[in-house]
């Protein structure tokens, strides 16, 4: 399972605070949105278990229906369930006043997340939507790092694949699914790895989605 690999990949460049059986415990038992932890605190330091009911998750099928047509169409739709689940999840764990990025040197991290926490927890929800069959037209791949050796900040990311065309970072088909740029609920970031990989920012800060206006 890919999503086993992740979890070591995390372990291995965080230095997680959380239990790694708990983390390991996790990805072999991800199979339910009723029932997952999610991690905060900056390095998974807090690994809390919520869960997602099932009226609350045919909100998040609602958003895969009608059925994606193109690949292009089902990232769209992608973001703006990684979003929702952010703002379902938040009240339950304390992280709904997640800010976006993180603070370097920050003595109050409880409620907040990294984007260690934001890679782990977002591979979480893509994990649950392609389980349940709404993502058709990609897999999910192993988190995505960048920096030190640029001399650049380090950051980590989610990332999904194109089905059908290469899976590399130069490959017009390989995606990050980042979060950490943005709010608690804001629609994450989903461009070419490529272009994230090159110390790519965005030049604006997004607010939580309003799923009410659209």
């Amino acid at each position: 399972m890919k999503f086993v690999t992740f979890i070591f990949s995390v372990l291995l460049v965080s230095g997680c605070s959380s239990t790694n059986s708990e983390l390991i415990h996790h990805a072999e038992n991800l199979n339910s949105h009723n029932n997952f932890g999610v991690c905060y605190g900056y390095g998974c330091k807090y690994y809390q278990k919520t869960g997602i009911t099932d009226q609350e998750w045919q909100m998040v099928r609602n958003i895969f229906s009608p059925a994606a047509e193109t690949a292009a169409q089902e990232r769209d739709m992608i973001a703006k369930s990684i979003a929702l689940i952010e703002q379902i999840i938040g009240p339950k764990t304390g992280t709904d006043q997640d800010n976006p990025g993180a603070v370097i040197i920050n003595f109050n991290t409880k409620n907040q997340m990294d984007c260690i926490d934001e890679a782990f927890n977002s591979t979480s929800y893509l994990y649950l939507m392609r389980h349940d069959g709404l993502i058709r037209f990609h897999t999910l791949g192993a988190h995505l790092r960048r920096g030190i050796s640029d001399f650049s900040y380090p950051h980590s990311t989610a990332t999904i694949h194109e089905i059908g065309l290469p899976i590399v970072i130069e490959g017009e088909g390989h995606y990050v699914v980042d979060s950490w740029f943005h709010k608690n609920g804001a629609l994450p970031e989903i461009i070419p790895a490529h272009i994230w990989k090159s110390r790519w920012h965005p030049d604006i800060k997004r607010e939580r989605y309003n799923f009410s206006a659209s």
